[in-house]
């Protein structure tokens, strides 16, 4: 089966490469972490007084998180792609639930197609405690969550007159035709070194 370039580009971006000699479709979920920085920009260095400016600074905002995404790394489309999520791990305020796409029944998932699942951040990893007894409003890291997040995808491949069978027998079972398990454990970016920098602009 050949598979267009232009469908490809979205598994490139996580360095994965499509099966195309696999028959079938194959979701997998990959976790990459980013480093990235923004455009420059100026920040005026007052006096004392506020009235004159001492020198001019460029600064860029750093953006470090974790990235999820399901690719279709097999060589033909999945159809009915849905999620099941199990486990304790929450993000922080205001990301505590899940994006709406867990709750979503995606009709298909073209070869080499990417789909953003959701982006935890590095305060999402941590356990926090008060910093201040008598100010039980302020908090600091006090270590890493050991909360995990298990993702099942649930999909099928397309309804041909050769699938059909299976596909159904499946179905009439209370079962997809295929599923993939993952599991988030935050203690595995406890001591990760972050990746080289990336500059937008």
């Amino acid at each position: 089966m050949d598979v267009p370039t232009s469908a490809l580009t979205g598994a490139l971006r996580v360095g994965v490469q499509v099966i195309v000699n696999q028959k079938r479709p194959m979701l997998e979920i990959y976790q990459t972490i980013h480093n990235e920085f923004g455009p420059p920009f100026e920040i005026d260095i007052l006096d004392s007084t506020n009235t004159k400016i001492l020198r001019t600074d460029k600064h860029r905002h750093q953006d470090v998180f974790i990235d999820f995404s399901l690719v279709n790394v097999g060589g033909i489309r999945a159809e009915n792609v849905t999620f099941q999520t199990s486990g304790d791990f929450v993000r922080e305020p205001p990301f505590e639930k899940l994006p709406s796409i867990f709750n979503t029944n995606v009709r298909q998932i073209a070869p080499g197609q990417m789909l953003h699942l959701l982006r935890v951040r590095p305060s999402d990893l941590n356990v926090y405690a008060p910093d201040d007894p008598e100010n039980p409003t302020s908090y600091k890291p006090a270590g890493f969550k050991n909360d995990t997040l298990s993702i099942t995808v649930r999909y099928e491949a397309p309804a041909t007159w050769l699938n059909w069978s299976h596909r159904r027998w499946r179905s009439f079972r209370g079962l997809s035709q295929y599923e993939t398990d993952f599991t988030f454990d935050p203690m595995l970016f406890e001591s990760a070194e972050l990746p080289p920098a990336k500059y937008n602009g």
